[in-house]
């Protein structure tokens, strides 16, 4: 079943990444009214070259996600200029290898951290004030699967991830009684032409589409999804 999103607004952080653009086109093609805050020039280059109606159709806000003042004025004045986004969804995130915890410094802990659960955090903490008002909101964030279990040389990640686990869990109990729907999805590695390129000897027919991740995300932000509340959702493809 093909979930509309007409008359809707919904928030893409990350959106011009490889994930971003495949997700932002499908709900653009189901009606959806989008905002993109970004940073990366090329990131934007590239998705104006694969879907340039979809680009010609999004607002994008030029915004360090990791700074939270900023973060949660640039809410404030969205939700002034055109009301109470009905989705959020927290793509920015990143991947770092190693080190062994023995070699590690605290620093690397702090830097998995800021990566991914700060962005996050920031959008979260400045936009559910606006939806308990509205009484209604969907947010999806993206963990991983290594959230779940720590894996030899890649505990500053894992660590990182589960705590967007633990967040969503929490935050979902804190506002579902509110109509305010708050999930997550747990990709494996996902079929991006920078995987492609780090590990090419791996055999990519096994990794996750961006298409597939993005179509569990939309899912997630339909009215199909109404009564899933706090779930992490596992996306692994057939790693």
């Amino acid at each position: 079943m093909a979930y509309r999103f007409d008359n809707q607004t919904v928030v893409v952080t990350g959106g011009t990444g490889e994930l971003g653009q495949h997700l932002t086109s499908r709900l653009h093609e189901l009606g959806a009214r989008l905002i993109v805050p970004f940073v990366s020039e090329q990131e934007m280059q590239s998705f104006s070259i694969r879907f340039p109606a979809v680009v010609q159709a999004t607002r994008f806000v030029r915004l360090d996600a990791k700074d939270g003042v900023k973060v949660r004025r640039t809410i404030d004045q969205l939700v002034e200029s055109v009301g109470v986004p009905h989705g959020l969804v927290n793509l920015i995130g990143g991947y770092r290898f190693g080190p062994a915890i023995v070699d590690a410094e605290l620093d690397d802990l702090h830097q998995m951290l800021d990566l991914n659960l700060a962005p996050t955090f920031h959008f979260c903490r400045s936009l559910v004030p606006h939806m308990l008002q509205a009484g209604r909101g969907r947010i999806v964030s993206v963990g991983a699967r290594m959230g779940l279990a720590g894996s030899a040389n890649h505990a500053a990640y894992a660590i990182a991830k589960s705590a967007v686990v633990r967040f969503t869990e929490a935050l979902s109990e804190e506002v579902k009684h509110h109509n305010i729907n708050v999930n997550c999805v747990l990709p494996s590695v996902i079929d991006t032409a920078r995987n492609r390129r780090e590990m090419p000897a791996a055999d990519f027919t096994h990794w996750v589409a961006p298409a597939d991740l993005a179509q569990v995300i939309v899912f997630l932000l339909s009215d199909g999804a109404r009564a899933v509340h706090g779930a992490a959702i596992p996306v692994y493809g057939r790693v």
